[in-house]
């Protein structure tokens, strides 16, 4: 049988969608384990927090999907 993966993300995490040419930031709002047993994470828009969207724990791992976004500098 198969395995489930963890997400190997937390709250407050940001990620970027590989291919959006406007290099939006997501933010990890809620990490959850949808009805069918699958690991999902719901993401907000950085720049308009009403967007949001929901993504498969393996979608949000996928680099052809998504990938983090880079740290801020420390001040």
């Amino acid at each position: 049988m198969f395995k489930r993966k963890s997400v190997d993300a937390q709250v407050g995490d940001m990620f970027i969608k590989a291919h959006d040419t406007k290099k939006s930031i997501w933010v990890v709002e809620k990490i959850f384990e949808h009805v069918d047993g699958i690991m999902h994470a719901r993401l907000f828009n950085k720049a308009q927090p009403k967007t949001m969207i929901t993504v498969s724990a393996s979608t949000l791992a996928d680099p052809d999907f998504f990938y983090r976004a880079p740290a801020a500098p420390l001040d």
